[in-house]
């Protein structure tokens, strides 16, 4: 939406004219300047926070054209633009004032892949993991391999020259590039590949820009000789204006490409690259070497590197500790054995070759210095198979998120993180780094790659707190210092940003004028990302400095009480793990159908940030939890109308912008359990709903959506009726205009109540249980999703368990009050979670398990009850497989002529990420193979998919993550297995089949 034109003595005059004047141009893409927009975009993975003017998403290289054409007029020649990828840079490379142009959104086409000349054409806005996952069929990869690989963008790896694992043999993106497109100031196409010095001669004696460039720079070059031999000759050094690597004397070619590879977006704008293929290896071995001690660690790192492996990666202990509270610990907990709990450092070592014979020569070398106790290593396991390589590299990628986690104030962050020192200086070198650190009392996380030199190191500090603040900027300092005592620089890997203040001290007073010179040639006017790596001779602005725009100078004004209640939303370091490509991935299906950061857990964070300060800036502060007078005082419900009625008329309040970012949540809990520091938006929304309906009247929706548990069980004794009138056309249209809900779901006709009398399995609360079985009695705990809508799952359950030898018991519907929570009802959800967990602490005394069917409603006994009401209960509500894998002693054996393939429920897959390979086990215990589907969300969860302003989404959802592997499904003949009744729901109203739940297919079987 283009904002209305302000008076001229606005300072953003010029940016909405600007603006106005870009879409007179028919730009193509997204022209967003709210103030929710710029703030979503407003924080990378570093600790600062720069709100832009304005946020521009090109749909083309066209619309890349019209911007800088538009930037290089002189009535704009004051207007500044960043471009920007990922967002997941550590050092604010990409946050500035000016117009943000994200690139990301729509520029991510695989252009052309061709095999036969070794290279791949990309856009810009392409992620690493989709680029890989496209190019593995064609036997190849691009090679540099990032911890964010799920959410960098080739643009940006390219903007800041990006490296990873393996750089000892891959080295950088740039020396990976075959040819750059880039937009210059002014709209002009600059194509830059490799050339030879003759062509070189022919370029510089061309009229215009193009010869220009590469008259100067090869002046520049020729004449600081001197100066370029004399830099540190590291693998790591130059991320930037890399002049030393533009011209090759001795083979007498001459790049540009690392001239703008590292550039930060301060020269040209990337919009498309060639890049260079590099095969796949066939065979890898990959080593989990376990150390008593961090230094060890690294010492040894000079033995490893003499066997000539791609990468050695190293972890410290404080990253092993916190992955033992994440899902990843699952599958590498076994791999570091027996005394995972006391290893103190890892390093991973990894091989590869052709051949398995020429794999195993390689290795062997290393296998004879580790029995041979060459190494320092307590002990050493080989990864069996690729999903342990995958799992131990994935451990790797997750030190960043993980460091997040860590319990207290001070959390582990990136501004140091990136030095990179020659590999025989990095064990005194590290040895001085810590001793610095453990100096002022700090606790730090460690993680690298120590054969080049380079280990990320992320002190941990409350920047809340303005001492602290302030430590980091004296720190930054102190590391820079002690970097170069040992011939290394303080940005390796990783881009300048906000470090760009450190210039000049590295690369010398002589060379940092000439990079000025470069600078003021492509961007004489520093309108392009201002302030980063150098400004042109003569500009006015500064380089930025360490000592920037903070997001702890927003976050140190929200109250106390409101920071305890949304700490998470304070905590998320901007990671962004939830940006990941991966359409099987859980977390966030409601960003990867939008591709709108306002709609991600980060997005979410950033705003409901935001609004904590707002709120605390007030006078009056509102309880997340009213009482009884605050909740029906006639005088607050008056206020409430009164405010609905000026929002109804367009009345501005932030709260609302929040809102309708929430909104979107469809409260899966993926990001609680996938978002390495559990920012859990689910939990957040449901605080923001319950204060912001202390200020405004809720919908009738919002109503309706709470009473379903206590509807549904008194509609449900009048089944037929009650399906009769919601299959008539104006009652649904009622529905649907009153309510806001569509494709209501119909009761089941089964008489449960009767049916479970006749089995004998229907029981009081008070009812004892003595006489009972443990091991061979369990008691079901209903939900009104089965016991109302699908009650033949629960028969079949019984029957099914009594064939077993179990027998079942059924408890009296109980309101779980899940709905409660997820509408911020949260005084009625403790309500009702106090009164039912009191009523399943009087059954559990007597030691039978308890379970329950739908994932959703059994985990929030597990969840969201222990958090509402402040304490671990003395009772667990079991899933299904979870009992099953326990108490089937010896199952009846029975066959499937079919294959039979797993959906399983999102929240169940997140909360318990054992949850699919339990069920394998469960029906591999019966003489069934079971295949799992690797899906995300199915897009109804709970009534989010039943609400008609959220059919759209819910579809979009579905269409992405569910439907094709359905449909092949189907087309194989595969029995379809699905754990939530809301995905059952979901594959009902668009494939127009039910599929079973796991338990009717084992009754089918048995029978």
């Amino acid at each position: 939406m283009i904002p209305r034109l302000q008076t001229q003595n606005s300072p953003d005059f010029l940016t909405q004219k600007f603006l106005i004047s870009l879409k007179a141009k028919a730009f193509e893409g997204e022209i967003e300047s709210s103030f929710a927009e710029r703030l979503a975009l407003a924080t990378d993975n570093s600790v600062y926070q720069v709100v832009p003017s304005a946020v521009l998403y090109p749909k083309n290289k066209a619309d890349i054209a019209k911007v800088l054409t538009l930037l290089g007029t002189e009535e704009f020649k004051a207007i500044k633009v960043t471009p920007r990828g990922g967002g997941t840079g550590t050092n604010g490379q990409s946050l500035s004032h000016s117009i943000m142009m994200d690139l990301s959104r729509h520029l991510t086409k695989v252009k052309e892949i061709n095999v036969n000349e070794g290279w791949v054409s990309i856009e810009a806005g392409v992620v690493l993991d989709q680029l890989n996952r496209e190019l593995k069929p064609h036997g190849y990869f691009f090679a540099p391999t990032l911890s964010t690989s799920s959410r960098a963008t080739l643009g940006g790896m390219i903007n800041t020259d990006a490296c990873g694992k393996g750089s000892r043999v891959y080295g950088k993106t740039s020396q990976h590039i075959v040819e750059l497109t880039t937009l210059a100031l002014g709209g002009g196409e600059l194509v830059t590949t490799e050339i030879t010095t003759e062509e070189l001669e022919t370029i510089k004696s061309e009229a215009g820009f193009l010869g220009e460039v590469y008259n100067k720079v090869d002046e520049i070059i020729q004449s600081n000789q001197n100066y370029l031999t004399q830099l540190p000759q590291l693998t790591r050094f130059l991320t930037g204006y890399n002049l030393s690597k533009v011209k090759d004397e001795k083979s007498q070619f001459f790049n540009l490409n690392y001239l703008l590879s590292g550039s930060e977006g301060t020269l040209a704008v990337i919009a498309e690259a060639k890049l260079k293929l590099t095969p796949i290896v066939k065979h890898k071995k990959l080593f989990l070497l376990k150390y008593d001690d961090f230094l060890e660690a690294l010492a040894d790192a000079s033995v490893l590197v003499d066997s000539d492996p791609i990468a050695i990666e190293t972890i410290d202990e404080r990253i092993l500790t916190l992955a033992q509270d994440d899902e990843i610990f699952e599958s590498v907990g076994p791999l570091l054995g027996e005394d995972a709990k006391q290893v103190k450092a890892v390093n991973l070592v990894e091989f590869s070759d052709d051949t398995e014979e020429l794999l195993n020569k390689k290795v062997q070398p290393l296998i004879d210095s580790l029995e041979a106790k060459k190494s320092k290593a307590r002990g050493y396991y080989i990864a069996q198979n690729e999903g342990e390589i995958a799992a131990l590299w994935e451990l790797r990628k997750k030190g960043v998120g993980l460091l997040g986690a860590l319990k207290g104030k001070r959390k582990p962050i990136a501004f140091v993180e990136d030095t990179v020192v020659p590999p025989e200086n990095l064990k005194d070198y590290i040895t001085e780094f810590r001793a610095l650190l453990e100096s002022y009392g700090l606790v730090y996380g460690m993680f690298g790659h120590v054969d080049v030199g380079c280990l990320h190191v992320r002190p941990a500090l409350d920047m809340l707190d303005l001492e602290d603040e302030k430590l980091l900027v004296k720190l930054t300092s102190e590391v820079a210092v002690l970097v170069k005592k040992f011939g290394g620089v303080i940005w390796g890997e990783h881009g300048k940003g906000y470090r760009s203040q450190y210039s000049e001290t590295y690369f010398g007073p002589e060379l940092y004028q000439e990079m000025r010179k470069v600078k003021g040639l492509f961007d004489p006017h520093n309108q392009l990302n201002p302030g980063k790596i150098a400004t042109p001779i003569g500009a006015l602005e500064p380089l930025v400095e360490v000592d920037g725009p903070f997001r702890g100078l927003q976050d140190r004004q929200i109250h106390p009480d409101l920071l305890k209640a949304f700490e998470t939303s304070v905590n998320c370091n901007g990671n962004g793990a939830c940006f990941t490509v991966d359409t099987a991935s859980l977390i966030c299906p409601s960003y990867r159908t939008t591709k709108d950061r306002l709609h991600s857990p980060k997005g979410r964070a950033v705003l409901i940030r935001e609004w904590l300060r707002r709120m605390s800036l007030e006078t009056s502060h509102l309880q997340i939890e009213p009482g009884i007078y605050a909740k029906y005082n006639l005088l607050n419900w008056a206020r409430r109308a009164k405010n609905s009625f000026a929002k109804y008329f367009g009345a501005e309040d932030f709260s609302h912008d929040v809102l309708q970012a929430l909104d979107g949540c469809l409260a899966c809990k993926a990001c609680q359990g996938q978002c390495p520091i559990k920012v859990d938006i689910p939990e957040l929304k449901s605080k923001f709903l319950s204060l912001y309906y202390q200020r405004y009247l809720r919908p009738i929706s919002d109503y309706l959506a709470i009473a379903i548990e206590k509807v549904a069980q008194d509609q449900s004794s009048w089944a037929e009726f009650f399906n009769g009138l919601l299959g008539l056309n104006f009652v649904r249209s009622l529905v649907k205009t009153v309510a806001g809900i569509v494709d209501t779901p119909h009761y089941s006709t089964v008489p449960l109540q009767a049916e479970l009398t006749a089995r004998g399995a229907l029981i009081d609360w008070g009812t004892a249980l003595f006489h009972y079985d443990s091991q061979k009695t369990v008691i079901l705990v209903q939900d009104a999703f089965t016991s109302f809508y699908e009650a033949h799952i629960l028969l079949r359950l019984h029957d099914f368990l009594e064939k077993q030898g179990i027998k079942l018991l059924v408890l009296p519907f109980a309101e779980n009050g899940k709905a409660l929570h997820v509408k911020g009802f949260l005084s009625d959800f403790r309500d009702v979670a106090r009164s039912q967990a009191k009523r399943l602490e009087k059954v559990a005394k007597y030691g039978i398990p308890l379970v329950g069917i739908d994932p959703a409603v059994a985990l929030t006994y597990r969840d969201e009850y222990p958090e509402i009401l402040g304490q671990e209960l003395n009772f667990k509500v079991l899933l299904l497989q979870e009992y099953l894998l326990a108490f089937l002693s010896e199952p009846q054996k029975l066959t499937s002529a079919k294959a039979i393939k797993l959906f399983a429920h999102c929240t169940e897959k997140t909360a318990n990420p054992k949850s699919e390979a339990q069920w394998k086990e469960v029906f591999g215990s019966l003489g069934l193979n079971l295949e799992t589907e690797s899906v995300g969300c199915c897009g109804m969860c709970g009534i989010f998919g039943h609400e008609a302003r959220h059919s759209q989404a819910s579809k979009d959802v579905y269409e992405m993550h569910w439907e094709e592997k359905l449909k092949k499904a189907a087309e194989a003949g595969a029995i379809v297995l699905a754990t939530g009744y809301s995905c059952r729901s979901q594959v009902k109203r668009f494939e127009g089949f039910v599929p079973l739940h796991p338990v009717e297919l084992l009754f089918d079987l048995s029978e």
